[in-house]
């Protein structure tokens, strides 16, 4: 009898082993709610951010030949999203701090999903640019709010960077997968490369609200320095941009 009492500890010690190990992914007990629903939605947002930064190279002879317009407005349609992107960075971080990380992280989706569909209906070539410039800020929102979600997600050190390095990971497959994903659905109508962010966007929205409401935090918001912050990283970007094009006419 004493050792069968012995073989059921054994058994329990090997199944709690198990179990701890089923728990890697999550860094969460089964029953926790959030945690994976929180990382699903992350990984989600990253990867379409990721692939609209590449996706539309592909398209653009496309889009000139749709709108009639020349390399220079087309160029805008790439430049727009990456100078918005650039130059929010810095505010989004400090907003997601001030409004909780699941809230950043839902209007930041919200902002690119609606931009893409401003995207995907432009009548002509202004209205893209301007939507691609949201885009860019939308996306600006997202990143550091998703790593402030996992951040809250993932209390425990190992299982925070399994979450971080599948966001990374999300990140790399969304920049390899969006020239071909690009060439694709073109193939189909370039409009389908704004398209397509709206049913992903949604899917992760719905699972962003299985999760827990992010605290605020009472950090103090230089408005000042923050306008002056996107003021001069916007004019560079806006520099670097036209200096390339000036070298290459």
């Amino acid at each position: 009898m004493p050792s069968a009492g012995l073989g059921d500890q054994v058994d329990d010690g090997r199944h709690g082993r198990h179990g701890e190990g089923d728990q890697d992914l999550t860094g969460a007990e089964p029953g926790e709610p959030g945690a994976r629903p929180a990382l699903a939605a992350v990984l989600l947002g990253f990867f379409t951010i990721m692939v609209d930064a590449m996706i539309v190279n592909v398209a653009l002879p496309s889009i000139g030949r749709g709108f009639g317009s020349g390399m220079t407005g087309l160029q805008w349609v790439v430049d727009g999203y990456t100078l918005a992107f650039a130059a929010f960075l810095l505010s989004a971080g400090a907003v997601s701090d001030r409004i909780g990380a699941r809230q950043a992280f839902a209007w930041g989706m919200g902002l690119f999903v609606a931009a893409s569909a401003v995207c995907a209906m432009a009548p002509n070539l202004g209205v893209l640019v301007a939507a691609r410039l949201v885009q860019g800020a939308g996306a600006a929102l997202v990143v550091p709010s998703s790593l402030a979600l996992l951040r809250e997600t993932f209390p425990e050190p190992a299982a925070r960077a399994k979450a971080i390095a599948l966001w990374g990971v999300g990140g790399s497959v969304g920049a390899a997968a969006g020239p071909v994903a690009g060439g694709l659905l073109t193939l189909i109508d370039w409009r389908m490369i704004f398209f397509v962010n709206l049913p992903v966007g949604a899917v992760a929205l719905v699972l962003l609200r299985r999760t827990r409401r992010s605290p605020r935090q009472e950090v103090p918001f230089d408005w000042t320095g923050q306008v002056a912050a996107v003021a001069a990283m916007g004019a560079l970007t806006y520099a670097v941009i036209e200096a390339g094009a000036v070298c290459c006419r």
